[in-house]
């Protein structure tokens, strides 16, 4: 493309938080910075049953958006952990009465190991952004560890009641007889937990993931009085679609992620000095 050089990531094959189970990702680096700690880290898993990302192959529905990411100088991490789509039944089992814990220990563990195999990544500048699934286990990561600066949760159940039935009680099963991980799974359970500076976005018209859980969600933020962006796309579904819109949404996370991963950490900045 005129303009843009693109970036070939590379493979990565890594260890579940089991110890065992192989994991397969990608990293995007940005191209000139090897000094250590120089680049930020932003982990874009998906997570969620259904669906996996990581392949050696042209293409991948956020490709381009990770190619602008590289240029701002970020380093994109994706990781299918265990509980996602094309591994077997075994493991995607793992997601089984479990949409959360499992999914962010292989996460993490995947996280170590990429710090600790590419040193010129910042350990404390990490970002986590997702969409639908992902959405839901941003808000998760945020809420479940002190290590990311900041968060892009994009069309998140923020309540596992309230989404499709079908769906859901697929891997949950019915809410009257798991109500336990129906809450301990749930984002609204442990919005008061949150770290980091969070961006949520959501179109109004989303109809696949309800709009209402995001205003559940955002409650819980203000009763803990913890702030918050939002920003919303009229009329949009959930792939908010549009030359205009997707314009403006990837625009937000970049400044989003610009704004607080750019800079180093207040505590790397003295140990610098």
């Amino acid at each position: 493309l005129e303009g843009h050089r693109l970036i070939a990531p590379q493979s990565l094959e890594l260890t579940a938080a089991d110890k065992t189970t192989k994991l397969y990702g990608t990293l995007l680096l940005p191209p000139g910075n090897s000094s250590p700690h120089s680049v930020p880290l932003i982990v874009n898993p998906y997570g969620g049953p259904g669906v996996g990302a990581a392949r050696d192959r042209w293409g991948g529905k956020h490709l381009f958006f990770d190619e602008l990411l590289a240029e701002h100088g970020f380093a994109v991490l994706h990781v299918d952990n265990r509980g996602m789509a094309g591994r077997g039944r075994d493991f995607e089992q793992v997601c089984w009465h479990n949409f959360g814990p499992p999914q962010f220990a292989d996460q993490m563990a995947s996280i170590d190991q990429v710090l600790r195999d590419y040193p010129q990544l910042d350990p404390h500048r990490l970002g986590w952004w997702g969409w639908s699934w992902g959405g839901s286990f941003t808000l998760f990561a945020l809420s479940h560890s002190n290590s990311f600066l900041a968060g892009v949760s994009g069309a998140p159940v923020t309540d596992w009641r309230d989404y499709d039935s079908i769906y859901t009680e697929r891997y949950l099963g019915l809410p009257s007889e798991d109500a336990q991980n129906y809450k301990a799974d749930s984002d609204v359970s442990s919005a008061a937990d949150l770290h980091g500076n969070i961006l949520i976005l959501h179109g109004t018209g989303d109809d696949n993931v309800h709009i209402e859980g995001d205003v559940q969600y955002v409650q819980k933020l203000i009763e803990a009085g913890i702030p918050y962006d939002y920003n919303f796309f009229p009329r949009k579904t959930h792939s908010v679609s549009g030359t205009d819109d997707q314009t403006e949404l990837f625009r937000k996370i970049v400044e989003h992620f610009e704004r607080y991963l750019k800079e180093p950490a207040p505590s790397e900045a003295g140990e610098q000095k």
